[in-house]
């Protein structure tokens, strides 16, 4: 007897190794997914606008990252300074404290995207919202800062709406890019402040604009089922967090193990399986750090790694770290 099923993984892969240089884009999957990739030495920028929800947020970063606009729309609230387009880590006390914060974010992920290989891209719900009026009305925004709700206009987005405004930026991507590839994945996160049903309705357009989106770009353009494997096969409450609502660590981990095994080859398997104990010997907190035995341990650990770089040239330890924001 069978007690629980399992999510088929696409046949089409899209091979992942540390050569690639990658850009992780939206919510959850990206978020936690992008941070294994950066822990595992891979070359990868997580959100450097801050965690996205929406596509048409997404999009506009993409967008920005495309044609090289570093623009932020700054606003003050509250004696901090905010952008629309980027997530509450990048407020500053002043207008070009959060400036900077942008920009120096967005130059960093700008230097990845004029090399970028591989596109993850993942989508949380299909509502938006707009700056209702002012200097930025009609303009889409990435956070809403705590702001009234007042200040906006949402929009529920369709997945023609989603197709349309995605399908000349990916066919410009594609010509600039002809070897990139792009992966759709859809979060499996709840958003019940819509109730479920309208929760349910949100996640379906969002996989029927993915849907479409690989049917137009096949080959190019791929569909990752991160949003299949868990309310499928981790359809138990124990798989989320206390809020019943995130996936919880061993459902991240498990996520990752259905990723790897769709997107890694034996060398990136190898690279990672011997970095791995390396890594948490690094991160290890010794009780007395100043001792000539943690010195001498440190010592030979870091002669270990500096051997696996040598190895494998294309392994990137500590690319990007410190990036990112917990969703």
């Amino acid at each position: 007897m069978k007690f629980r099923v399992s999510v088929e993984l696409p046949a089409a892969r899209v091979q992942l190794c540390h050569g690639d240089h990658v850009l992780m884009l939206g919510s959850c999957f990206a978020e936690h997914v992008g941070r294994r990739m950066r822990d595992g030495g891979f070359r990868v920028e997580v959100n450097p606008f801050g965690v996205l929800y929406n596509p048409a947020s997404i999009l506009e970063a993409l967008k920005k990252l495309s044609a090289g606009l570093p623009r932020g729309m700054y606003f003050e609230s509250g004696g901090m300074w905010h952008s629309w387009l980027h997530a509450g880590h990048f407020d500053g006390p002043t207008y070009d404290d959060c400036r900077r914060l942008v920009e120096e974010r967005y130059e960093q992920a700008r230097q990845q995207f004029r090399r970028l290989t591989r596109l993850y891209v993942t989508w949380g719900t299909n509502r938006v919202y707009r700056v209702a009026g002012g200097e930025f009305a009609g303009h889409v925004v990435a956070n809403c800062h705590k702001m009234p709700q007042r200040l906006f206009v949402e929009q529920v987005m369709t997945p023609d709406e989603i197709v349309a405004q995605w399908t000349p930026v990916l066919e410009q991507l594609l010509a600039e890019k002809p070897e990139l590839r792009i992966v759709l994945t859809v979060s499996p996160y709840r958003y019940a402040k819509y109730g479920f049903h309208g929760s349910q309705l949100s996640k379906a357009a969002l996989l029927l604009a993915a849907d479409e989106l690989c049917r137009r770009f096949e080959g190019a353009c791929h569909y990752f089922p991160a949003y299949e494997i868990v309310t499928d096969e981790l359809r138990d409450y124990r798989f989320y967090e206390a809020d019943m609502l995130h996936p919880s660590g061993q459902a991240v981990d498990y996520v990752w193990e259905r990723f790897s095994d769709w997107s890694f080859d034996g060398e990136t398997r190898n690279i990672l399986a011997e970095w791995e104990p390396l890594r948490r010997a690094l991160a290890h907190r010794p009780f007395h750090p100043q001792t000539a035995a943690h010195s001498a341990f440190l010592q030979k650990i870091e002669q270990r790694v500096a051997r696996l770089i040598e190895k494998y040239p294309n392994f990137a330890p500590g690319y990007g770290a410190g990036d990112g924001e917990t969703v």
